[in-house]
């Protein structure tokens, strides 16, 4: 009975961490002209995203305005663990460049939202995450102590595995600076590469019961 409680919490803390969302892992928006500026979305659930079944939505908020549909994926797949990137051409020029043709998953899309502008993702109508806060105008940029979201390349903190479904003011609170001039050479660094998700407390505390029953065997 001991056993079967211990295997019982083990899975229930792995099923916590392998439960994942499509979260937003990249963003750029450009400091000079009118691009780059894409996102890189990450699935970090435990199984590939269908996107002919569960379609995916990135839906866009103008200074403070109503969130309305920006971009719509209804084929292909995304498989645990891998990332897509939605953005204008020069960010796929870069991918091609960087990681071969084809290699990474790139999606074109004209976007023209500023650092002020509210994203939202979602599947098949659910949201995933969200970026910014819907219905609000912060000004020139959402500004933290030390990320900005205008003119500026900027990457999910290491450890986050899980969408902010409500969005964010402080974008300190999920994202690190890669670079604040993403229009020069090497400015969109980061696009393509998948995080490595930090182990969650639910994941060590499961395996540290799994090696503490091992023992007692």
């Amino acid at each position: 009975m001991k056993q079967q409680l211990f295997l019982s919490v083990i899975a229930c803390s792995l099923s916590n961490f392998c439960s994942g969302a499509l979260i937003i892992s990249q963003y750029v928006e450009t400091d000079s002209g009118s691009t780059p500026k894409g996102i890189e979305l990450f699935n970090t659930g435990s199984s590939t995203i269908d996107f002919s079944s569960t379609a995916l939505t990135v839906l866009k908020g103008t200074n403070g305005a109503a969130l309305s549909t920006d971009f719509t994926l209804s084929s292909g797949s995304l498989a645990a663990g891998e990332v897509l990137v939605i953005g204008t051409s020069d960010i796929g020029d870069y991918l091609d460049a960087t990681f071969g043709v084809g290699v990474i998953q790139f999606h074109e899309e004209s976007f023209t939202f500023n650092g002020d502008d509210a994203l939202q993702i979602q599947l098949d109508g659910n949201v995933e995450d969200t970026f910014g806060v819907p219905g609000s105008d912060p000004g020139a940029a959402w500004v933290g102590v030390n990320v900005e979201t205008r003119n500026s390349n900027i990457a999910l903190k290491d450890g986050i595995t899980t969408g902010d479904v409500d969005g964010f003011a402080d974008p300190d609170e999920r994202f690190v600076v890669v670079s604040t001039t993403p229009s020069a050479t090497g400015g969109l660094e980061g696009f393509g590469v998948a995080p490595v998700p930090e182990p969650s407390a639910a994941l060590l505390g499961g395996l540290g019961l799994l090696t503490l029953l091992r023992r007692r065997r």
